[in-house]
């Protein structure tokens, strides 16, 4: 008789303090929101869930912020891609593989700052362009921060996710074997063109999925760099619950931990369907 095989405790104490902390705030905030605990806390209640729920800016507030994770990550990866294809095996070469590791630790509080001192009206560039004799004075520049647009929000992550994407893709591509297979392509008759598009960045974009998805919660979710560049409306999800929580009226207090309740449900969900198209696809693949 074959003996059951037992859970390895070890896998059950990672699986504990990567997802116990998770499911335990999750609970706390639906918890609080329901009126069940916290300093207003008088019995079960849906009153909260009703006023943020009927509230046209919650809806704004995730569609914006859901926005803005796209176009920060995504014109991040297109900037990587970019100098990937232009510049491959220089980036482990030298001194330029140890700058693209400087920029990984920089606070976005810190990347939020520099881009004020910089991008600003009467920032650097702006100074330069009218030492330049570009504009008549600093305050003609484009408006770059604190717009609706959210141009300020993109620009500083960009500053922070590029160099982390670079690294990314060189060693999936190292992995992956990519030049090889460019190579063959090469030889069959392709162009560097056709090759890099049609080879190398199918097996770049498939084996960075996972990656690039929690990459993109973490940026729907961002805190620092949409509160001190972003504009005061629409706001991102964070910035939204960070108002709702330290307003002198605790009553709104709730109203927070729900919208802190629904981002967490819409992330998890997001992360949940991306992970299982990409399983189902991978089934498919090998069922073929």
């Amino acid at each position: 008789m074959s003996r059951s095989r037992r859970p390895d405790p070890w896998i059950i104490l990672l699986a504990t303090m990567s997802a116990g902390p998770v499911l335990a705030g999750l609970v706390f905030m639906l918890l609080y929101s329901t009126g069940q605990i916290g300093l207003l806390a008088h019995g079960f209640t849906l009153h909260y869930w009703r006023v943020v729920l009927d509230d046209r800016q919650t809806w704004i507030t995730l569609a914006y912020s859901l926005a803005m994770g796209l176009a920060s990550l995504g014109a991040s990866l297109l900037l990587a891609l970019a100098l990937q294809a232009a510049l491959g095996a220089r980036l482990r070469r030298g001194a330029l593989r140890g700058l693209l590791f400087v920029p990984l630790a920089v606070p976005p509080l810190v990347a939020a700052l520099l881009s004020v001192e910089v991008l600003g009206n009467a920032g650097l560039l702006a100074r330069l362009a009218h030492a330049l004799g570009w504009i008549d004075q600093p305050g003609d520049f484009p408006s770059l921060l604190f717009t609706p647009s959210g141009v300020g929000i993109v620009l500083a992550h960009m500053t922070l996710v590029t160099p982390f994407l670079l690294l990314l893709l060189d060693r999936l591509g190292r992995n992956a074997r990519v030049a090889d297979l460019m190579q063959v392509a090469r030889t069959l008759g392709a162009s560097r063109w056709q090759a890099w598009r049609q080879v190398c960045l199918p097996v770049l974009m498939r084996a960075g999925m996972p990656v690039l998805s929690v990459y993109f919660i973490a940026l729907m979710g961002a805190f620092e760099v949409p509160l001190l560049v972003g504009a005061q409306y629409p706001a991102m999800v964070s910035v939204l619950i960070q108002r709702r929580f330290s307003q002198f009226d605790i009553s709104t207090r709730p109203e927070a931990y729900v919208l802190a309740s629904l981002y967490a449900c819409l992330a998890m969900g997001l992360l949940l369907a991306l992970f299982a198209w990409r399983g189902r696809r991978e089934a498919g693949e090998r069922a073929a």
